[in-house]
């Protein structure tokens, strides 16, 4: 998962099998809640979700499976029909997130990672806690 990978993309791949809770423009900027307990509880205070902040936020656009464009309206229900964040691959912006969905494709300049109580949080400091759980996580397979 590439180090020094500019955290607007690489975020998407740390955020891996999270939920889309709540999306909601607030002036310039676009805020989205990611259900993500398992990585979100290693964080203290305790909480369960990340909020997002893109700052600056230029364009959505939700396309198919196959790279159709689905809408390119933001819709408050697009957070509750259980889009799960997968991937992404993208070198540059706008990102293009793989999820359960389709793809999401998110334009902006910057991004401001919080806790669902309120605490801003580096970039590090989550990608610390996603390396920690995987890291368990694969020292609890038996080796074949």
């Amino acid at each position: 998962m590439g180090e020094n990978m500019d955290p607007r993309i690489a975020i998407w791949n740390t955020l891996h099998d999270g939920e889309i809770t709540v999306v909601a423009k607030e002036d310039a900027d676009l805020v989205m809640f990611v259900s993500i307990p398992y990585l979100r509880e290693r964080l203290k205070p305790l909480g369960d979700s990340f909020a997002l902040r893109l700052r600056r936020f230029r364009g959505f656009e939700l396309l198919d499976s196959e790279g159709r464009k689905k809408s390119s309206e933001l819709q408050e229900d697009l957070a509750r029909s259980g889009i799960e964040i997968l991937s992404t691959e993208s070198g540059a912006m706008p990102v293009k997130i793989a999820t359960t969905m389709g793809y999401l494709v998110l334009d902006f300049d910057d991004i401001e990672i919080a806790l669902d109580t309120g605490r801003v949080v580096p970039y590090e400091e989550v990608l610390q806690a996603c390396t920690e759980y995987w890291d368990e996580w694969s020292a609890r397979i038996p080796p074949k």
